[in-house]
């Protein structure tokens, strides 16, 4: 429901304060837009892959054009454009899958260092 797509938008803002803006609109890899298909998402790389790099890239994930359509919408709205968005609960599910997989990720090799820790400890003063 509504507060899955609340938790997401704020996922997604948060992530964007933060400077881990995932990258939704090209490959990360090759730079070329992304084309109305099926797509993969590396953490590592923090964004979409198109197919052919998505395919060589371990670790990588694939990603419905739905979901990652939704996932931009919810990058460029504010909160009372976001929050009126239907999605379908099986993109929702996946939303949430990706957004799980880059968190953990970030959490585990990029968040848990002494210089972001800094960085936030100086933000929050």
């Amino acid at each position: 429901g509504n507060t899955t797509l609340v938790l997401r938008y704020y996922e997604i803002k948060l992530l964007d304060l933060v400077g881990f803006r995932p990258q939704l609109l090209t490959c990360v890899d090759c730079h070329k837009e992304i084309q109305a298909e099926d797509q993969y998402f590396s953490s590592e790389l923090g964004g979409v892959l198109c197919p052919l790099c998505g395919q060589k890239k371990p670790g990588a994930i694939p990603i419905s054009m739905l979901a990652l359509k939704y996932l931009r919408h919810l990058q460029r709205s504010n909160y009372a454009e976001a929050r009126h968005a239907s999605i379908p609960t099986y993109v929702n599910r996946e939303m949430e899958a990706i957004m799980q997989y880059y968190l953990t990720y970030l959490l585990e090799r990029k968040l848990n260092t002494p210089g972001f820790l800094r960085r936030v400890i100086q933000e929050g003063k």
